[in-house]
């Protein structure tokens, strides 16, 4: 009997790590191309950023493989919806409740400040979209923006769509743009970094949400112990480290 008691245990400490490594899998990451520090950089930048450093701990923790697919912001998009992209590392149900697939989210594990950005000399206090009646004010083409939409939509206001933020932070900079809407922590790195201080203005922020992991339905599996691994490293300081890394 002790021997088959042993012979038992022996076998399912054999048979769990076999178990662990089936379950785990390899997940294919959004990434948009270009940059957008601090969250991600170019291809070939030795700089990792905040997305990627954050999945390294998260992969670290489930036992996952990361793959990240860098493509352009909206051929991410409709990859997401053709089950070609299985996550997007970080966004809000809102910016997606158009999706035709709107995925399943994880726990939060930070929050999205976005804010009114201007050029200097145009800087003025704003505490509602009705504050720029009339004006244009830059956006990234193809991003959603619940509070101001409506004010596009109806000409109140004037959205000048980019291509990203960088081309935002340049017509700015060339005076081109008085204002526009954009990440605070992107304008922050970029504001900090390149030493804009004397040219570009940070205004209150209009929107704060929470940031998620959006997983494709096929990978709904996945969802519990990426929560399990992000409320430990919620709890052990390890997010917050990454971000005090770039700030």
């Amino acid at each position: 009997m002790r021997f088959v008691v042993f012979l038992v245990f022996a076998i399912l400490n054999i048979v769990s790590p076999l178990v662990e490594s089936v379950s785990a899998d390899t997940l294919r990451v959004m990434l948009h191309t270009g940059s957008f520090p601090p969250y991600f950089f170019e291809e070939g930048d030795s700089r990792s950023g905040i997305i990627k450093d954050i999945f390294s701990a998260l992969s670290n923790e489930t036992g996952d493989t990361i793959e990240y697919i860098r493509v352009p912001f909206n051929r991410a998009l409709y990859k997401f919806e053709a089950g070609q992209i299985d996550i997007e590392p970080m966004t809000n149900p809102v910016w997606r409740q158009n999706s035709k697939v709107p995925g399943v989210y994880s726990i939060p594990y930070t929050v999205s400040e976005e804010v009114v950005i201007f050029n200097s000399r145009h800087f003025i206090s704003v505490d509602s979209p009705e504050d720029l009646l009339g004006k244009t004010i830059g956006v990234v083409r193809g991003y959603r923006y619940p509070k101001f939409d409506p004010y596009f939509e109806s000409k109140r206001i004037i959205d000048y769509r980019l291509e990203n933020e960088n081309k935002i932070v340049q017509l700015l900079l060339a005076g081109r743009l008085d204002q526009a809407l954009i990440n605070l922590d992107f304008a922050n790195y970029q504001i900090k970094k390149k030493r804009l201080g004397s040219q570009l203005k940070v205004g209150k922020p209009f929107s704060v949400r929470d940031m998620m992991i959006r997983f494709h339905p096929n990978k709904i599996k996945m969802v519990p112990r990426f929560n399990k691994a992000i409320e430990k490293l919620l709890n052990d300081g390890t997010i917050k480290r990454i971000y005090d890394r770039y700030r």
